[in-house]
């Protein structure tokens, strides 16, 4: 499917499935990306997908999901409903023809991710998890450092985030049946950067989870067995974190504040001195994400090498593994 001709532009055209907030920062984003824009939202209400356009100046608005997807103008789609409605949206959009990024976490399952690669496949069609922090400056950054040895043999990484969230029964991240949970929300960054940073593979893992009185995961410790060192992520509803992280070599280390957002990276050596900053002034997260996602759509690419359907696939079992729901008598915290 083709969006060539509206405008007389050759931009790709998204429409946005949901019209929260986090639609408002891909909207940002496409404002900023060139060959982007974005040319309708979805709600289930059109009243809210009305005011929302008109917020944002988007030309189209529409009440359903359904609608939107025969918009024949539209040739992508940005999913930002909440995570229990991911996997039924994602195979919507795939159906009605439509390359497709969907906000983290993508599915809950390995499963749902396996068909919904499983369909992309057979559409011929893009489909991306949003993680958006893979593609910042200061990520790739760290990863030069590691691959070019200025830290020598990577022994051991630490990471944590998380912040102290209402403790709504009904709301987003307290509630199991809109996809709560911390490795779903915050966790998914950790698994899915601190392997990335130095590029290397899991192999095992191991947790402590501490649940909250409507069954999700609302503290978790989790520990990544990687091909050659080990890494800690910590993570939080209930409590505020720093949010940084740490990369230790054999001849110094790595600071990068702001696991998943932000603009620096500090490299040390072995006697703690500062060696180099990088400290890029970010114009806007979801920009590099974006961008990604258009050249990969115009190029025929059927995923990014970037946030890849195997770092979806590597987080979707560590989900498996660890948030299936305690059986009768089974303890709060679990260790595997």
């Amino acid at each position: 499917m083709s969006a060539l001709g509206i405008g007389g532009s050759e931009m790709v055209h998204f429409g946005i499935l949901g019209a929260g907030n986090i639609a408002h920062s891909f909207c940002g984003a496409a404002n900023k990306t060139e060959d982007a824009c974005v040319l309708a939202v979805a709600s289930k209400e059109l009243d809210r997908a009305r005011a929302w356009a008109e917020q944002e100046a988007v030309p189209r608005a529409y009440g359903s999901y359904e609608e939107m997807l025969k918009d024949p103008d539209i040739e992508a789609v940005y999913i930002a409903t909440t995570g229990n409605f991911h996997y039924g949206n994602i195979k919507q959009c795939l159906q009605a023809g439509k390359h497709v990024i969907c906000e983290k976490a993508m599915v809950a399952t390995e499963e749902e991710a396996r068909e919904a690669f499983r369909l992309a496949d057979e559409k011929n069609l893009f489909l991306m998890e949003a993680m958006w922090s893979r593609f910042l400056p200061k990520t790739q950054k760290v990863r030069e450092w590691v691959r070019e040895g200025r830290i020598g043999r990577v022994k051991l990484i630490q990471g944590t985030i998380g912040f102290q969230a209402p403790k709504d029964p009904q709301g987003r991240l307290y509630n199991p049946d809109l996809g709560g949970g911390v490795l779903y929300d915050l966790g998914v960054y950790l698994i899915d950067l601190l392997p990335y940073f130095v590029d290397q593979r899991i192999v095992d893992t191991q947790a402590w989870i501490q649940r909250a009185g409507t069954g999700i995961d609302e503290t978790v410790n989790l520990n990544l067995k990687l091909e050659d060192c080990w890494a800690n992520g910590q993570m939080s509803l209930a409590a505020k974190l720093p949010e940084d992280a740490y990369i230790y070599g054999e001849t110094g280390y790595i600071r990068i504040p702001k696991i998943h957002w932000g603009t620096e990276a500090l490299l040390y050596d072995q006697e703690e001195r500062l060696v180099e900053h990088f400290n890029r002034p970010e114009e806007f997260g979801f920009v590099y994400e974006l961008a990604e996602a258009v050249r990969c759509i115009r190029s025929g690419a059927m995923e990014s090498n970037i946030a890849s359907r195997e770092m979806t696939l590597v987080s979707s079992r560590i989900y498996d593994k660890y948030l299936r729901p305690l059986g009768d008598g089974e303890e709060a915290v679990r260790v595997s």
